[in-house]
C-alpha cells in the first residue's frame, strides 16, 4: 500500500511537469510572433540599422513592416513626384501637420531623418550582406580591400 502511494505520487509529480514545459515552449513561439507584430508599431528599425550584428534582412522587414500603410516622411514634392499622394494629399497634409504641437512636430522630424538614414544604410551596406543575411564586420571588410590592394 505504501510503495502504492509512493508510486502514485511519483506519477502525478512526473505528469504535472509534462504540461509545464508544454506551456514553456508554447509562450517562447508566441514571443517570437509577437515580436515579428510589433513591427508595425514600433520603429524598431531604428535601433536596428545601429546593431553591427543585425541580420539584414530582418531589419528591412521591420522597416517595411512600419510603413506599410503610412505614408512615409518625405517631403511632399518628393511625394508627389513618384506618384505616392496626389498635390491635393500634400495640401491636406500641410494643413493637419500646421495644427500639431511641437512635440508633435520634433516627433515626426526625427522620424523623417531616420528614415532618410535608413535608406541610406540600405545603400551602404549592400555590397557587404552574405546570403544569410549577415553584414560584414569593419575587420572583414578591411580584409578584402587589403587582398585587393595585394591583388594590384
Amino acid at each position: 500500500m505504501r510503495l502504492m502511494f509512493i508510486l502514485l505520487s511519483w506519477l502525478l509529480m512526473i505528469s504535472s511537469d509534462l504540461p509545464a514545459q508544454e506551456k514553456i515552449n508554447k509562450d517562447k513561439s508566441s514571443e517570437k510572433q509577437v515580436a515579428k507584430a510589433d513591427y508595425s508599431k514600433e520603429p524598431v528599425w531604428i535601433q536596428m540599422m545601429q546593431d553591427p550584428k543585425v541580420n539584414y534582412y530582418e531589419a528591412v522587414e521591420a522597416f517595411e513592416s512600419y510603413w506599410k500603410g503610412k505614408v512615409e516622411p518625405e517631403e511632399e514634392s518628393e511625394l508627389i513626384t513618384e506618384g505616392k499622394i496626389t498635390e491635393e494629399d500634400a495640401v491636406r497634409m500641410k494643413k493637419e501637420r500646421a495644427s500639431w504641437t511641437q512635440a508633435q512636430r520634433n516627433e515626426y522630424e526625427l522620424l523623417k531623418y531616420n528614415f532618410k538614414r535608413f535608406k541610406q544604410w540600405k545603400r551602404d551596406v549592400k555590397p557587404y550582406i552574405q546570403s544569410d543575411g549577415r553584414i560584414l564586420t569593419e575587420q572583414e571588410k578591411m580584409d578584402i580591400y587589403n587582398r585587393q590592394q595585394q591583388n594590384r
